[in-house]
């Protein structure tokens, strides 16, 4: 006779709207269907119904297109879980999740981006190591969507591993937190830090955690498909963005000077662009990059890290940053 299979604890599923006003509406309504596919799988597990909160900027978003939206693309969803939708008063992508875990009454909580599809056994993969209770943080396996020669080229060039590196995301010591589970409690004593960055507070707060010896693991199994970037516009002003913050990074952990914040653009711009021209040599082929269409994959990468540079060479430039406490902090060099 096979084990029976465990019972599921209760959770709280926390998303935010604020990528879903940039990417087509396609793309939140998978995140909306896989979500009521996984559910479905495993709700019958769980000794009470989950809880989903979607939570939104009501300056930003009319009021009743979430409903709208659920309403047609995953009317079930409703029957399975306790669903809220949630206005909040001009809070962004940080601050929707500190918020929505802030109301959560579960002990874990689950941090999903709208624009997120869970693929097939995620919702158990990314509670099952919780059963380690000095485990504080999960972080889960995303990749980007690929459709097109855009998609495909910056699925190369993003931050996400790609699906078939599964081994080495378990090793990265980094968390995107468009998929990632916490405790509750332990998260409400330390919640997203508050940072003059676009995208970088997740690597501070994963910091600050890891040097007072909290446990975090990652998982590949618990996997979701992330929207590609809207178009060439929306890739501009991000890869712009992008360098900002990674001056803000490397002021509070290489080098506080500005010459030294100057030099480390050049040497980030370098190892942006070997690591994309890398993968898209070798791994082209695995996301649907045909042979003839590579050495333009290379030049828009080149491309967009150059935009990258131009942020990064502005910011370290003209920008000045205090210090943050010394638990987000490496060894810093004055020069």
């Amino acid at each position: 006779m096979s084990d029976p299979i465990p019972n599921l604890p209760p959770v709280t599923l926390v998303i935010e709207w604020e990528n879903a006003i940039d990417v087509d509406d396609e793309w939140t309504h998978r995140a909306m269907k896989a979500l009521e596919r996984e559910l479905a799988a495993t709700c019958h597990r769980m000794p009470s119904r989950p809880r989903i909160m979607y939570l939104y900027d009501e300056g930003a978003v009319e009021s009743g297109t979430i409903d709208k939206a659920l309403d047609k693309i995953s009317p079930q969803l409703r029957d399975m879980a306790e669903v809220e939708i949630i206005p909040t008063p001009g809070l962004t992508y940080y601050k929707l999740k500190n918020y929505g875990i802030g109301r959560s009454e579960t002990e874990l909580t689950i941090m999903l981006d709208s624009d997120a599809a869970p693929q097939h056994g995620w919702l158990e993969n990314i509670l099952k190591p919780f059963a380690d209770p000095e485990i504080m943080v999960v972080g889960g396996f995303t990749v980007l969507g690929t459709e097109d020669f855009l998609s495909r080229t910056m699925a190369l060039a993003w931050v996400f591993n790609l699906p078939h590196e599964r081994e080495k995301t378990a090793r990265r010591q980094k968390i995107h937190v468009n998929n990632c589970a916490v405790r509750t409690a332990f998260f409400r004593d330390h919640p997203f830090p508050d940072l003059p960055a676009f995208k970088k507070q997740c690597v501070f707060w994963l910091r600050g955690l890891t040097a007072e010896g909290y446990k975090f693991v990652r998982t590949p199994d618990a996997m979701v498909v992330h929207a590609p970037h809207p178009g060439p516009g929306f890739l501009v002003w991000r890869a712009w963005t992008g360098g900002m913050d990674a001056d803000f990074l490397a002021s509070q952990t290489i080098s506080d000077s500005r010459a030294g914040r100057l030099g480390h653009a050049f040497r980030y711009f370098a190892r942006k662009v070997r690591r994309s021209w890398r993968n898209i040599i070798r791994h082209g082929g695995k996301v649907g990059l045909a042979a003839w269409q590579r050495p333009f994959s290379m030049l828009l990468t080149l491309v967009f890290y150059l935009i990258t540079l131009a942020g990064h060479l502005w910011s370290a430039a003209t920008r000045d940053f205090a210090p943050l406490p010394a638990i987000y902090r490496r060894d810093v060099s004055p020069i």
